[in-house]
């Protein structure tokens, strides 16, 4: 019988196959790492919009309590006024200031009333007129 040789396996590069290098997790911390400051940036600027909107809604509402409260008030008896530090219900520790005036015009009396408020080093106003009999 003819001797068999018995042909030894090819070595296998088991160097490839040990996990990750350094290298390839550095790489995914430094995206991880960027993904996250990104949502946190989206968080901010999405905290800002909605304290502006809240707040613009609340000037809004409370300049035209103020014009329906004057406009049930007799002729030329609003003289121009203001309070300061009011909050959204109109009452004292707020941060909106707001102001008000009355021009007479013959039968008719024009009222302004601004509310005006700070936020993020922005002053921001709200003014609302109305016309009385």
């Amino acid at each position: 019988m003819a001797p068999h040789s018995i042909t030894p396996a090819p070595e296998r590069d088991d160097r490839r196959q040990r996990g990750f290098t350094l290298i390839e997790v550095m790489i995914a911390l430094v995206l991880t790492a960027l993904s996250v400051m990104g949502i946190i940036s989206l968080y901010i600027t999405e905290t800002k919009a909605s304290g502006f909107s809240r707040h613009n809604a609340e000037a809004a509402i409370l300049a035209q309590d103020k014009v329906e409260q004057l406009r049930t008030i007799g002729k030329a008896a609003i003289s121009s006024t203001s309070q300061t530090n009011v909050d959204e219900r109109g009452l004292p520790g707020g941060i909106f200031t707001r102001t008000w005036s009355e021009t007479v015009g013959g039968s008719f009396a024009d009222i302004t009333v601004t509310v005006t408020w700070v936020e993020s080093a922005v002053t921001h106003t709200v003014t609302v007129k109305a016309r009385r009999n």
